[in-house]
């Protein structure tokens, strides 16, 4: 079989009326005297190929005369004819000469007296008794005696009028039974000539046949014929839409399925041949609707393309029969792609241009026009940067942050004046550091000119945006620098700045850079407007009281810097005084909530936030900024921020310690390392890296914390109240490794800064309680108990996890005896808390206490239940941190390994059996039998090293 032949079969898919229909014609010819055929159908419906398909059926019993018109050789007088004679053999070769010799004669003579290019084409038509008509028309009479003829023309709409002139004169002469003629044309466009139209409808012998596109069962037969049957199936609707039916298309879909499994090169070809086989504007009115897109009507198409409405409507109504069009706009976006590919790029460019200067005189959109302006690629328009700022304040509105910052970074291309692009590169800052804070470090005057210029910085040469990035990228004296320009006073003695657009820049100081901001301030620095905290704003509510308790929320009368402490003889045990609140403490806790609760996470709100979850972590309220921070870090996904998802997500992670899961915190601490690389992450890096050491040290893994220590970190970090979590952590894994001098100096420089800054606050970071560890770990229990009293002096809340650990420490500086109620009292605070990490450090110590007075069994019991506490994590419990001369003789540490894991069928029979259920009763819980039970139970009771009485404390 041919190539053609096999293209036929795939294309003659739900073909078979009309090919009966064409046989009944042929068959039915005696009585007609002849038949006359018109395949009529949309372009791309398988007209040809049903035409071919036809012409090779009857070919070995008939003489085949075939022709193909085409658009380009509609003024060729006679070529039509001149193909139906040089492809049939069997007519006599003096008739073919003497055809051939008359079309040539009528070719040069068109072109001799061809008109003017402003003149309508001039044809040459036949003249009826020319001896070379007369003379092929015998010929033809002379076959058709003997058998049948068919002459097949295709695409007839567009065949010259002389060769139609030739075949009408022959059907009208022969009026035979055996000669047949077959037309293909496109029924929904005028034909270029009168006759197809007028003169062949009165042939008594013509039939019109109709093709439509196919059907979705058709176009899953066709890709069944590429493709294999599932995938057939399953591309059968998406192609069918892509398509309309259209069999031209569906092929090149298949093809480019089985090649690269999406549209592609084939099906953007067939798409240009299925336009370009339309009469013009066709072609250029879906390139405009591909452009225009939503606002593609038609008096704007026609604006567009300079035609007429009369012509667009009608190509708009050829496209719409077609399926191309559905309600005005491309059938589907990979139509529109491959028209506006199939374009040259100049050409492609001038058109979008024309389109953004037609939408900007209609009003549309900015964002709208921009699109177009980016594709276009012109710098010469006007009016561009105003559209690309306002187009990308909407984007950015609407999350679109990559093509925000690209609207921006055209506006910079265009901008002319230097507060224009000041301001415009503060916006792009802004929106550039919503996907990585490292790409703004380019926007940032150079340090080194910085040092060198004396003047200070003006408004014209800083914006809003660039101090808070500034203060991040760890530039805190040129940040200052720039909120105290940006406050002073503008024109006529006025405020240069809305207070509102100066919080974020304000809270973002204070909350990293606490010590250098109460510096400022204090010593006058800054301008008058802000010598003191920033007022409440209409727009940031809440801003002031955060930021005032960001600075002086831990301040109190020592301002001395800390030093080591001296050893003190204790003068005997004394009650643990209650902890002691500031009278003030709820309402920063009320601002930082309403102020969660009450903005959406944006640019402007991000500063308030981060201090809303400082304060609610700070105040020892983990579990309340638990809730917010995850609603923050699914806000920060839904608009498409990394550098926000790594900053909550970071947050998270120190929020996960401070609950007392140190395995969560790991993860999160370790996504967001990966969000943003360590240029970006600025001078805030200290809070990913703190929270990931501190959570390795306490799972235990000290060679992962040690790989993280050795990352580099700016100098930048250790002026950062992050930079207390990074050494109170790195103290921490000091701890875990046993270097408890270099885990004393972390300790002490942690506290030394929060002392200086005014923000000692236990919650922040309890360095007090390491440095207190490490001096038992040393034996120096005297230091650690002094530690320890001066830390339960500050404020803290009765029922938050400071203040159970600050109790846990208490008892283990006391003597051995009186240990106990103070460890009840700690493990009772700690597990309304909720800190499980920390809950099971107090329990497991409750089991040392226990075992040291001589409580054995309550002892075992206790380091079981510390056991299990740690499993929530994915640990041990730590080691106790009662120090070793304090211990009784002969009684040894609990173990610290379970002897084994309870399986799952293992623990639900055992917390049943702590229920109180019976073996049977279980049995019918659990639907299993009644010595399965007993075996589950025997080896629980191994396991555990518990009888059933001690499973209920056991399990907790």
């Amino acid at each position: 079989m041919t190539r053609a032949a096999r293209h036929g079969a795939v294309d003659l898919v739900e073909r078979a009326e009309e090919l009966a229909a064409l046989q009944s014609a042929y068959e039915d010819a005696a009585d007609t005297r002849g038949s006359l055929v018109v395949l009529g159908g949309a372009v791309g419906t398988g007209k040809t190929a049903l035409l071919r398909a036809w012409t090779e059926r009857v070919a070995p019993d008939a003489p085949v005369l075939t022709a193909t018109a085409c658009r380009a050789e509609r003024d060729l007088p006679l070529g039509v004819l001149e193909q139906l004679v040089r492809g049939c053999p069997e007519l006599p070769a003096e008739t073919v000469e003497r055809t051939l010799a008359w079309c040539d004669e009528a070719a040069a003579s068109a072109l001799v007296t061809a008109p003017a290019a402003t003149a309508p084409p001039m044809t040459a038509p036949p003249v009826p008794s020319s001896p070379a008509l007369r003379g092929l028309c015998e010929a033809l009479r002379g076959l058709v005696a003997e058998r049948p003829v068919l002459i097949a023309v295709d695409d007839a709409h567009h065949a010259d009028e002389a060769s139609l002139q030739c075949l009408l004169y022959i059907v009208r002469r022969l009026r035979s039974p055996r000669l047949h003629v077959l037309f293909t044309e496109y029924v929904h466009q005028k034909a270029g000539n009168a006759l197809l139209g007028s003169e062949f409808l009165h042939e008594p012998a013509l039939r019109r046949i109709g093709l439509e596109p196919l059907s979705k069962a058709g176009v899953a037969a066709v890709l069944a014929r590429h493709l294999d049957e599932e995938t057939a199936q399953d591309l059968t609707p998406v192609v069918h839409g892509m398509s309309a039916g259209h069999p031209l298309l569906v092929r090149a879909l298949a093809d480019d399925h089985r090649s690269t499994g999406r549209a592609g090169e084939a099906f953007g070809r067939a798409a240009l041949s299925f336009l370009y086989r339309h009469e013009a504007p066709v072609t250029e009115v879906a390139r405009a609707v591909a452009v225009l897109g939503e606002q593609a009507a038609p008096a704007l198409v026609g604006r567009l393309l300079d035609v007429d409405a009369a012509s667009v409507a009608r190509a708009v109504h050829q496209l719409t029969v077609a399926e191309v069009l559905h309600e005005g706009r491309l059938c589907h976006p990979a139509f529109g792609a491959a028209v506006l590919d199939g374009m040259p790029t100049e050409e492609r460019r001038a058109l979008h241009g024309r389109v953004a200067a037609l939408l900007h005189e209609e009003g549309a959109p900015a964002d709208e026009v921009a699109a177009h302006l980016v594709a276009a690629d012109r710098s010469d328009t006007p009016w561009a940067v105003p559209v690309f700022e306002e187009a990308a304040r909407l984007a950015l509105e609407d999350d679109q942050v990559e093509t925000g910052v690209g609207y921006l970074r055209a506006a910079y291309r265009r901008c002319e004046g230097h507060a224009q692009r000041n301001a415009i590169v503060g916006a792009l800052a802004d929106a550039e550091w919503r996907l990585d804070p490292a790409k703004v470090l380019r926007h940032l005057p150079d340090p080194a000119s910085v040092q060198v210029s004396t003047p200070a910085p003006t408004l014209d040469t800083l914006t809003s945006p660039l101090p808070t990035h500034l203060l991040w990228h760890g530039r805190v004296d040129e940040g200052l620098d720039a909120i105290s320009a940006l406050t002073g006073p503008g024109p006529a003695g006025a405020p240069s700045m809305n207070a509102a657009d100066l919080d974020t820049p304000w809270l973002w100081g204070a909350y990293l850079y606490p010590g250098h901001v109460k510096e400022r301030l204090g010593s006058g620095v800054l301008s008058a407007q802000r010598s003191a905290p920033p007022a409440v704003t209409p727009e940031l509510q809440g801003a002031g009281t955060l930021m005032n308790d960001l600075l002086h929320g831990g301040e109190r009368d020592a301002t001395e810097p800390i030093e080591p402490i001296e050893p003190i003889e204790p003068t005997g045990l004394t009650e643990p005084t209650q902890p002691t609140e500031q009278t003030d403490a709820a309402e920063p806790i009320e601002a930082a909530e309403r102020a969660l609760n009450r903005y959406r996470l944006g640019p402007r709100t991000l500063a308030v936030q981060t201090a809303a979850l400082a304060t609610l972590t700070y105040r020892d309220r983990p579990h309340r900024a638990a809730a917010w921070c995850d609603g923050l870090i699914a806000q920060a996904n839904e608009r498409n921020s990394p550098t926000w998802q790594a900053w909550f997500t970071a947050w998270r992670a120190l929020i996960h310690l401070r609950q007392g899961d140190p395995a969560a915190a790991e993860r999160r601490a370790g996504t967001a390392l990966d969000l943003l690389g360590p240029k970006g992450w600025g001078a805030a890096i200290g809070l990913p890296l703190a929270a990931a050491v501190q959570a390795k040290a306490a799972l235990g893994d000290v060679d992962g914390a040690a790989a993280l220590l050795e990352r580099p970190v700016p100098q930048a970090v250790f002026q950062t109240r992050t930079g207390l979590h990074y050494l109170a952590a790195r103290g921490r894994y000091h701890l875990a490794t046993g270097c408890h001098y270099a885990a004393l100096c972390d300790f002490y420089a942690c506290g030394t800064r929060m002392s200086s800054w005014g923000v000692d606050l236990p919650a922040l970071e309890s360095w007090r309680l390491g440095a207190a560890e490490a001096y038992l770990a040393l034996g120096e229990s005297l230091l650690a108990r002094q530690l320890v009293d001066d830390q339960m002096t500050l404020p803290a809340p009765a029922d938050g996890r400071t203040w159970g650990m600050t109790l846990r420490l208490r008892a283990a500086t006391s003597p051995v005896l009186g240990r106990a109620e103070l460890l009840d009292e700690a493990v009772a605070v700690l597990g309304g808390a909720g800190d499980a990490f920390e809950l099971a450090r107090a329990v497991a110590e409750q089991s040392a206490a226990a075992r040291a007075e001589g409580e054995t069994e309550r002892a075992r019991l206790l380091a079981r239940k510390a056991q299990l506490l740690a499993r929530r994590w994915g640990s041990v419990p730590p080691s106790a941190t009662t120090p070793a001369s304090a211990q009784r003789p002969g009684h040894p540490e609990p173990d610290a390994e379970p002897d084994a894991e309870l399986t799952g069928a293992e623990r639900r029979v055992a917390e049943l059996a702590a229920d109180g259920f019976t073996n049977r009763e279980i049995s019918r819980q659990l639907y299993v039998t009644v010595s399965t039970v007993e075996q589950h139970l025997t080896r629980i009771y191994r396991k555990l090293d518990v009888k059933r009485l001690d499973l209920q404390a056991v399990l907790g």
